[in-house]
């Protein structure tokens, strides 16, 4: 056999493997499961540039990657809190590099404190620590998930945490 002859095959054997599997699913596969959000420039230019070999290992990079979620920067992972029977819900205390206080709060649309606690985060205090939280009272409505620091700076899930029964 030919040098040649051995460099094709070694070439059309990488095109078509290489192909197959999108740069961002191999890259950064802490992404997956990311359905929108910035797209990563890089990992982009790396998914068309299979474009060139071929259309065919280009398209299946650029679906892989779209469908994986492996070529967002970041983005909204679907996060479904749901409120057990009993209405408690369990929430992992949040990891920060500096020591502070964090309250945790479940409240109404029209914010509304249906219960809350106070936890500390930062170094010194356990990471992954989990907290309950458990309403007194049925809620009427949508219940939603609030986080103030110690600095007043509050945020409030975008989406109201599932009150039915686990199916």
């Amino acid at each position: 056999m030919t040098n040649r002859f051995v460099r094709a095959i070694a070439a059309g054997t990488m095109l078509t493997m290489g192909g197959q599997i999108g740069c961002g699913y191999i890259l950064h596969p802490e992404r997956r499961g990311i359905q929108s959000g910035v797209i990563d420039g890089a990992t982009m230019v790396m998914d068309i540039l299979w474009l060139i070999p071929g259309i065919i290992p280009g398209v299946v990079a650029l679906v892989v990657d779209f469908s994986s979620g492996g070529i967002y920067a970041s983005g909204t992972r679907r996060v479904a809190l749901r409120l057990s029977p009993d209405g408690r819900v369990a929430l992992q205390v949040p990891h920060m590099a500096r020591p502070g206080r964090v309250e945790l709060r479940l409240v109404t649309a029209s914010h509304e404190v249906l219960a809350h606690q106070t936890v500390l985060v930062g170094p010194g205090h356990s990471k992954g620590e989990w907290v309950e939280l458990q309403l007194g009272a049925p809620a009427k409505g949508p219940v939603y998930l609030e986080v103030e620091t110690e600095s007043g700076q509050s945020a409030r899930l975008a989406s109201a945490i599932d009150t039915a029964p686990a199916r």
